[in-house]
């Protein structure tokens, strides 16, 4: 649905600034650290440098010492069995297939219910969270996996005696018939991530229990695109002639802990716990209820005991800010930059005037990102002073090279953002626009619908006649996929820390997540050796070359990074948060190995 906006800019960033600066942040008092077990700690920003890739995991993890489940997964000694989790998502929609979408419901709804091939690390103790093991991959479906020395065979046992619910084996054509659909695409309404995949030259299956990815080149992240959250993996034998019942239909034939033995549209799914369940003897929970709560109700709902996680990623600004103050049933874990939910602004390089070089500059020199984030976020978001790169990472760009690409100097020492908009007003003017002839109606998603007084603030201060237009979460995807704007902000989301990642998806001629259709050979040729590279100085030179190359060019602008908090209920135990795209995502919303005890409130240690 549109929600048309026709907003006065007067007073608006200062209306903005009183009604966030009620919500101002907790001080760290004791007072505050008896709020909530935790709390003290989400003045700290978690430091984030490497993903998986970065750690080069080329074989299985060691095993856990001490019970485990059958995948490794290690089992509390404290654990209680029974209980029913309560979850949250915002709404219903596009589609149930995680393999096709980029937002929604799907992996919420499909996550409990689905295993993957490998998966990321969802269990742990606070120390683990500040030491990031949840970039650790560990086995799922398959119990151990290896790489080539040259890097080009990565190998992937499965276990034997796997069964889909409804008694069929799970082999290895399961899984290569999955992986061929997302690389390939074919029968898909889109494929956003088979970008990733291009290193790929094929998938062999040398018996039922093995899985073969060749390669052309060796790829440092192809574990890490494996891996991927988003890739649970489908029976071939349901789905080979039904590809629309991934996207319509609930599954009934399944290999998670989990089934859905309810579902009323646009109030809630109702799971019950699978005795059958292959990774014994989880789950702990004999069930979970994923309820649609609206974005704006979900602080009330966490504080207030009818959920027990709200988002999973957690919260920002002044949802977070409250949380930290008044819930007493919550722990709030350390703050967290988040690795998406980046706001940026897009310019459609396939439609005029939005493709001229001179406009696309004006625009990025128009954006005060300092201000935003203080004035709009209440200084919740940072600066993107990675230049599209995570900014405590060690990808990020150096601030001094960052600094010389136009839109990105203001924020850095010596910058200044009048200067900025005053050289933005002259390039629109070589363009031909004169004050108030350039006129921009802006498509905002809702999630970020709060940024436009301040994007349209900017633009208007350069001569842009700016108005904005609100699309609803599965419009807005619709739209970006189909092209069909001109002007865009959408959140930057990125799978994952590594360039490749980070490259491919938003940047690369023809990915489904290039949204404003940006196309350079030089860029793609650069990302692809950048991909190949395997020692990781060389590469991390070749990523800033080419995103010197996409930001100069305006493949987009990048306002800001958010950050987070993650709260939930104090009965949840057994769970360690992770970034936002590991969180909202990937099997941590499996809430396998989760358990619940409302005698026994969790300390975080």
């Amino acid at each position: 649905m549109f929600k048309q906006w026709q907003l006065i800019l007067i007073g608006s960033l200062a209306s903005i600034a009183l009604i966030l600066a009620a919500c101002s942040p907790a001080s760290d008092s004791e007072d505050s650290d008896e709020k909530t077990e935790g709390a003290a700690a989400t003045t700290e920003v978690q430091e984030i440098k490497e993903s998986a890739s970065g750690s080069q995991q080329k074989e299985t993890t060691e095993a856990t010492a001490g019970p485990s489940s059958v995948s490794g997964i290690p089992l509390d000694p404290d654990a209680k069995y029974g209980g029913v989790l309560q979850t949250m998502t915002t709404g219903e929609g596009p589609s149930f297939s995680t393999w096709e979408e980029a937002a929604g419901v799907a992996p919420y709804a499909m996550q409990p219910l689905h295993s993957s091939l490998i998966r990321p690390q969802s269990w742990g103790s606070l120390e683990d969270y500040k030491n990031n093991a949840f970039f650790t991959f560990q086995p799922d479906l398959a119990e151990s996996w290896s790489g080539s020395e040259d890097g080009l065979v990565w190998t992937f046992k499965l276990r034997d005696g796997l069964e889909w619910s409804d008694g069929t084996p799970i082999t290895s054509a399961d899984i290569k018939w999955s992986y061929d659909k997302i690389i390939t695409g074919e029968g898909l309404t889109r494929s956003p991530r088979a970008v990733h995949f291009l290193a790929v030259d094929n998938i062999t299956t040398p018996d039922d229990l093995t899985v073969v990815f060749n390669l052309k080149w060796p790829k440092a992240a192809i574990l890490e695109v494996i891996g991927m959250p988003y890739h649970i993996m489908r029976p071939k034998h349901v789905y080979e002639n039904d590809l629309e019942a991934l996207r319509d239909k609930i599954p009934t034939v399944i290999s998670g802990p989990f089934e859905n033995v309810e579902w009323l549209a646009g109030e809630k799914y109702v799971y019950e716990k699978r005795p059958d369940f292959w990774d014994q003897p989880l789950p702990y929970l004999d069930g979970l209820e994923l309820n649609i709560i609206a974005r704006s109700s979900a602080p009330i709902a966490l504080r207030g005991g009818r959920v027990d996680i709200a988002f999973p990623n957690g919260f920002t600004g002044g949802q977070a800010d409250t949380l930290i103050a008044e819930c007493e049933v919550c722990n709030v874990w350390p703050r967290v930059i988040a690795s998406s939910q980046s706001p940026s602004l897009m310019l459609n390089h396939q439609r005029a005037p939005w493709n001229d070089p001179k406009v696309k500059e004006a625009f990025a020199l128009a954006i005060d990102n300092q201000k935003y984030v203080t004035t709009v976020q209440n200084d919740w978001y940072f600066v993107p002073t990675g230049c599209g790169f995570y900014p405590t990472s060690e990808w990020a760009m150096p601030s001094e090279r960052c600094a010389k690409i136009s839109g990105y100097g203001d924020f850095q020492e010596g910058g200044s953002p009048e200067a900025d908009k005053e050289k933005a007003k002259a390039l629109l003017a070589e363009a031909g626009y004169g004050d108030g002839d350039l006129k921009a109606n802006i498509y905002f998603w809702s999630v970020v619908q709060q940024d436009a007084p301040a994007v349209l603030e900017d633009l208007n201060a350069i001569g842009v006649e700016a108005t904005a237009e609100i699309l609803e979460t599965a419009r807005a995807y619709a739209t970006w996929s189909d092209g069909n704007f001109d002007v865009g902000v959408h959140s930057f989301w990125v799978a994952g820390i590594d360039p490749d990642i980070t490259l491919y998806e938003h940047f690369y001629t023809g990915s489904d997540r290039n949204y404003n259709r940006y196309s350079n050979p030089e860029f793609d040729a650069m990302t692809d050796k950048m991909s190949a590279t395997v020692d990781k100085q060389t590469r991390k030179e070749l990523a800033w070359d080419a995103m010197e190359l996409a930001l100069s060019e305006q493949a987009k602008i990048i306002i800001s990074h958010s950050s987070y908090v993650p709260a939930h209920n104090k009965r949840v135990h057994g769970l360690m948060p992770t970034l936002n795209y590991l969180a909202g995502y990937g099997p941590h919303v499996r809430y396998d190995h989760t358990w619940v005890d409302d005698d026994n409130e969790r300390v975080l240690k």
